[in-house]
């Protein structure tokens, strides 16, 4: 990417966090209060990817950024899949906006992957390598309406059941945040 664009994504996302940010003061100062991963957005987010000790996980498992904002995952150690649940990428069931585009990418160590993310939604994500162990995320952009996100509904019955849990509780949390959001 040329330096020119570059520089013109991180304005643009810049840009946006300020808007978000504002518009968070608006809707309520006390939002996700009790949870440092969401309420308050950003314009970008680093999501470690470890694998030490045959105990893979990414931090935090909850990225919440601003519409446009930047998601970069960092494998530290490790080789890692991120991959969109969508039919397209992994397995049966989309979790990711109508809109979006799925992807997916090995990261491998000290290596990156960014991804701007352009459009309200709950987007939830696997590590394909380490799913069955629960290495899920979930990317939340903005505060949007709850009820009209594909990636809280029920995971599928085919998911492992580690993925299954993580993906519950993470989701259950961001529901939470979004019917405050949305009072």
């Amino acid at each position: 990417m040329s330096g020119l664009q570059s520089s013109r994504r991180r304005l643009v996302a810049v840009a946006g966090a300020l808007l978000g940010t504002g518009l968070a003061g608006c809707v309520d100062d006390e939002l996700g209060k009790d949870d440092p991963l969401i309420g308050d957005p950003e314009a970008h987010l680093e999501i470690e990817l470890t694998d030490e000790d045959g105990e893979p996980r990414l931090d935090p498992p909850i990225a919440h950024v601003v519409d446009g904002g930047t998601v970069e995952w960092i494998a530290e150690s490790g080789t890692h899949e991120v991959v969109a649940y969508h039919p397209e990428t992994h397995r049966d069931q989309q979790r990711i906006t109508e809109d979006s585009d799925p992807w997916e990418r090995e990261v491998a160590p000290s290596s990156r992957f960014d991804r701007v993310f352009d459009g309200e939604g709950v987007y939830d994500y696997a590590c394909r390598t380490h799913e069955d162990r629960g290495m899920v995320g979930t990317v939340l952009v903005g505060l949007p309406a709850p009820e009209e996100q594909p990636g809280l509904t029920h995971p599928s019955e085919t998911y492992p059941d580690a993925a299954s849990e993580a993906l519950k509780r993470q989701n259950d949390r961001i529901r939470e945040i979004l019917a405050e959001a949305h009072e």
